[in-house]
């Protein structure tokens, strides 16, 4: 293909992507001639219904709900586009209901700031202020001179920023380069405790579909009695129909909701019948005076301990390790024997007491019982120390735990996504480990009305369709995000799920101080650069770094200002998938999704992009026999594999054609079932409450209490809670560069700073006026970039140390013309961690998002 220089003034006066398609065959601009939704509003265009098209929303949120696309004819032009969504009644998740983030998407395949032609910088990288100029080129071309340069890498210079899928993972292993995922700052923290503690990946249910946790699990909603959310109710979590509308059932049944959080939104206001403004970052000691209260007062499930977790494993007094191997053969005290036996041989095993003294393996053991361990370790975490630190009152904490107990199993404290209230600060991991032996107490894991269990369907990895042909070459030893340097999760990463989230916020660490990378390859249509915290300090870096690509719908401020190509990926909706419900899946089921239309343009798949550059890079791993011939490439369709190994259908469209996109077995969910097969000690799994691992990097085998990292310092007193409009996800311009959902948060004042009203009072603010947000230099200490914006008061924020900012905003490219210079960007403020402190407090390495205290100061504009 022929290129086509741009010049600065053309490239900035891009606001229809049809200017760039003059020179593209009529096939792609018929496709842009179409008129927008937004656009559309503003004048009348008559369309007759013509097919609706079953797809699955697998990138807006965690419910991945089911719907129709409605396609429409145009009455003049004869031409169709997708113009709604209609629910799909079938769909255990969505059933029948869809959120204004699924019509969005609809609009975004039409929005004229869509990129669709491969971009190459031809100035260098100089700030943003320099022109970069672009070229447009074949994706092809493109694609091979990025293979070209990439040769010349070393495996350690190369870092790919994607989610593990299973191309990404198929093509850093077999190229040997290193996977961080800088898009887990939701469920980082979550996934390595759920695989401590009970998935034990790898696992026959364990699945390559993208995830919340990355786990094998979701919540009765629908069912349960007794609900406790600690900061789950975020603002996003208003929009997204695939959760409310079983919330709302369960309501209708009964359900009572519990809320700690500093923020009131409006699902407390319809759905809690108790809401606390709990002090940020103090969810933990609740948790622990909980734990406390129960196992005091005898309310826990001695069945569900003794025979589904490690409660009555022995625990070595010298070692601190559970008596026998990692992860079976552990043992428990027989009090009828007055002796050790094999936890699920023992007659009468010891939940408390000790030490029990015996001998094992030849050496003279002195062991108690995990649940005594951690009643010992709680006997200072009553309620009225919980209630100092939380601002929680006593007889509130007693009560709930009482009534969370007495409710359970139907019981459930959900902890999906980055919310207001705990699950991200530096003791998250903690928080998550309490609740997770919260849900153990009660016996709610793996039970109806509790926490649900994948069972019986599964979305196979690569190397399950098409083995490798021979071993992986080993990764560079050490990770840019410094994953190599917790030795926790870099077991899971490479022993057991390669797909595992990398260190969020870490990255940006690593490629800016120790400058050893020279090629980062982002996947990165639906996040960007501002799913990062710090950013400036990732753009610095990357003004030096000799190859950075970025495979975007958009081209956002990443791909703008410090990318050399880009190149343009499908919008979702122009792909085929397969999905099994993991967020409501009390029943196993596959759901289906169309294509709608063929991705216009020069656009490449990410499946099909990861088989070209694994081609030219390691053909053998790419190729059913080694071969490198490109005639033999491996199957990578994993939807049709799944289906025929269940004895459903033999493709994913023979699938939709004969059963209409989704097959569901609704039997009994069979309670504590699925634990004996995925657990710790399988056949007979159980779930571990002590982590082994901990004691090895010298932290704490059960929950205790630690503060937050950092603490107020004089005008740094405002504790920084992070939250998202119910339309946007992240930063994804699919939602802010349109123009009515722009208009929808500008109304809504999601484009300014939140402040609580006596705060206002105190420090003479008024509605609208602009104020300055700055990190304490304390802990930013390097290219600090304070934030300005307008300020709205509002009761919503219920404390008067919090400061309530808004994720997704910011973006600065001249390539979105309605997202361009609106709103702030939260993750300025956020400060870029250091591993030798991020060790000091989480052995995940994926706390602290918003464990920042900020100064607000008068003026800015």
């Amino acid at each position: 293909m022929k290129k086509i220089e741009l010049s600065r003034r053309n490239l900035l006066k891009w606001a229809s992507t049809s200017a760039l398609l003059t020179m593209f065959p009529s096939t792609l601009r018929r496709f842009v001639s179409v008129t927008g939704l937004a656009e559309a509003s503003e004048k009348e265009i008559k369309y007759t219904i013509s097919k609706k098209i079953p797809q699955v929303c697998a990138r807006a949120c965690e419910c991945d709900c089911a719907y129709y696309v409605v396609i429409g004819k145009d009455s003049e032009t004869g031409i169709e586009k997708a113009l709604t969504l209609e629910g799909w009644q079938d769909d255990p998740v969505s059933r029948g209901k869809y959120c204004i983030k699924g019509l969005a998407f609809v609009d975004s395949m039409y929005d004229p700031d869509r990129l669709l032609v491969a971009l190459k910088r031809t100035n260098p990288k100089k700030g943003i202020n320099e022109d970069p100029g672009w070229i447009v080129v074949s994706t092809e071309e493109a694609l091979k001179e990025i293979v070209q340069k990439m040769k010349k890498f070393n495996k350690d210079e190369i870092v790919f920023c994607s989610p593990g899928d299973p191309y990404t993972n198929r093509l850093c292993r077999s190229i040997g380069v290193r996977r961080s995922d800088q898009r887990t700052e939701c469920f980082g923290t979550h996934y390595y405790i759920n695989s401590l503690m009970l998935t034990n990946p790898p696992n026959k249910y364990y699945s390559s579909t993208y995830t919340v946790t990355h786990s094998v699990w979701g919540f009765d909603y629908s069912n349960t009695k007794y609900m406790i959310w600690f900061g789950f109710d975020s603002f996003s979590k208003c929009g997204k129909a695939g959760i409310l509308n079983h919330i709302a059932e369960g309501k209708r049944k009964g359900t009572k909701i519990v809320i700690f959080n500093p923020i009131k939104t409006p699902i407390a206001d319809g759905y809690a019948d108790e809401w606390y403004p709990i002090k940020p970052g103090t969810d933990l000691a609740v948790a622990l005076a909980m734990i406390k209260f129960i196992i005091d007062h005898k309310l826990y499930n001695e069945k569900f301990l003794k025979e589904y977790t490690d409660a009555i494993a022995l625990v070595d007094e010298k070692t601190r390790k559970h008596v026998g191997s990692s992860d079976r053969n552990w043992f428990a005290w027989c009090k009828t024997h007055q002796r050790i036996e094999p936890l699920s041989k023992c007659d009468d095993p010891a939940l408390e007491g000790g030490p029990y003294k015996f001998e094992f393996e030849g050496k003279q053991i002195s062991a108690k019982p995990v649940l005594q361990i951690l009643k010992e370790n709680l006997k200072d975490c009553t309620s009225e120390w919980a209630s100092k630190i939380s601002e929680v009152p006593i007889e509130v904490i007693n009560r709930i735990a009482e009534e969370f107990a007495k409710a359970s199993p139907y019981s459930c404290i959900p902890n999906l996504k980055r919310d207001a209230a705990g699950p991200n600060y530096a003791n998250s991991w903690r928080l998550m480990h309490a609740i997770n032996i919260l849900h153990c107490l009660g016996g709610s894991f793996d039970h109806e009305g509790g926490v649900l269990l994948i069972s019986d369907v599964k979305v196979p990895w690569l190397e399950d369709i098409a083995p490798p042909v021979k071993p992986y070459p080993p990764l560079p030893k050490e990770s840019p995000d410094f994953r190599h340097e917790f030795p926790i999760t870099e077991n899971i990463y490479q022993k057991k799920d390669f797909s595992a989230p990398g260190h969020y916020g870490i990255l940006g660490y690593g490629l800016y101080k120790t400058k050893k990378i020279k090629c980062v390859f982002f996947r990165n249509p639906y996040r960007g650069l501002f799913a990062l915290v710090q950013p400036q300090m990732v753009e610095k870096a990357l003004e030096n770094i000799e190859l950075v690509i970025d495979w975007n719908m958009y081209v956002d401020d990443l791909s703008y200002y410090w990318c050399d190509y880009i190149l343009p990926a499908p919008h979702q909706f122009e792909e085929a998938k397969l999905d099994i419900r993991q967020y409501y899946p009390k029943y196993p089921c596959y759901v289906a999704g169309s294509s709608v239309q063929k991705a216009p343009g020069d656009c490449i798949g990410w499946g099909k992009l990861a088989v070209k550059i694994g081609l030219a890079l390691a053909p053998e791993y790419w190729t059913i026999d080694g071969s490198g011939n490109p005639e033999k490439v491996i199957p990578t369709n994993t939807g049709d594999y799944a289906l025929k190994k269940q004895g459903i259908a033999n493709t994913v469209q023979e699938f939709i054609n004969s059963k209409g996109g989704i097959w569901i077995n609704k039997r009994f969910y069979k309670n504590w079932s699925t634990i004996k097969e995925i657990g710790y000690g399988r056949p007979q799994g159980r779930i571990r409450m002590y982590i082994d691992e901990f004691v090895d990097v010298a932290h704490e085998p059960l929950p205790i209490w630690s503060p937050r990292w950092t603490e107020p310092e004089g005008e740094y007193r405002f504790s920084l809670v992070v939250t998202r409009a119910p339309w946007t996800m992240h930063s994804d311009p699919n939602f802010i560069n349109n123009p009515i959902l722009k208009s929808l948060s500008a109304k809504n004042y999601i484009d300014c700073v939140w402040i609580n009203p006596q705060v206002a009072k105190e420090m003479g603010i008024s509605e609208g006026d602009w104020i300055v947000l700055e990190t304490n230099p304390k802990y930013m200490t390097e290219l600090p970039r304070p934030v300005k914006a307008q300020v709205h008061i509002s009761n919503r924020v219920a404390r008067k140390d919090c400061v309530l900012v808004f994720h997704g905003l910011g973006h600065r490219s001249p390539k979105l013309r309605i997202a361009k210079n609106f709103g702030y960007r939260d993750g300025d403020l956020i400060p870029q961690k250091d591993p030798n402190i991020v060790k000091k407090h989480d052995p995940t390495g994926m706390g602290w998002v918003e464990d920042v205290y900020v100064k607000i100061k008068k003026g800015g504009k």
